[in-house]
């Protein structure tokens, strides 16, 4: 590999990370909160929460395993890895905001009202 393209490499890490990652995150959470996928539930995002963590965490250190040097073909492997691992991960984030708004209304409809205060 030429180092006069290592800075495409880092750059495309940080586009995944800072601007494709959060927007996949919060494309989920918004439209997990607008109710547009009718067939998913707390529970399937919660599935799906779990399932893309555990696959995220599975990528990246298989990616820290592989240790590649820059100038062989496994480097393209282990950066693949990372890509992928971070996509995951940030899926799965926003997957995660179905499930605390979910808590959050159950929460709210097991409080006890405080409407009928003269009755006491």
């Amino acid at each position: 590999m030429n180092p006069k393209y290592l800075w495409v490499i880092g750059a495309l890490q940080l586009l995944t990370f800072f601007v494709v990652g959060p927007g996949i995150a919060i494309a989920i959470a918004y439209a997990a909160w607008r109710g547009k996928p009718q067939t998913f539930n707390a529970k399937r995002y919660g599935m799906v929460c779990i399932a893309c963590g555990v696959t995220a965490s599975l990528l990246i250190i298989l990616a820290k395993w592989i240790n590649a040097d820059m100038r062989t073909p496994q480097y393209f492997v282990q950066l693949a890895c990372v890509l992928l691992g971070l996509l995951l991960f940030f899926v799965g984030i926003g997957s995660f905001f179905p499930v605390l708004l979910h808590v959050w209304r159950w929460h709210k409809t097991t409080q006890l009202s405080d409407q009928n205060q003269t009755g006491r």
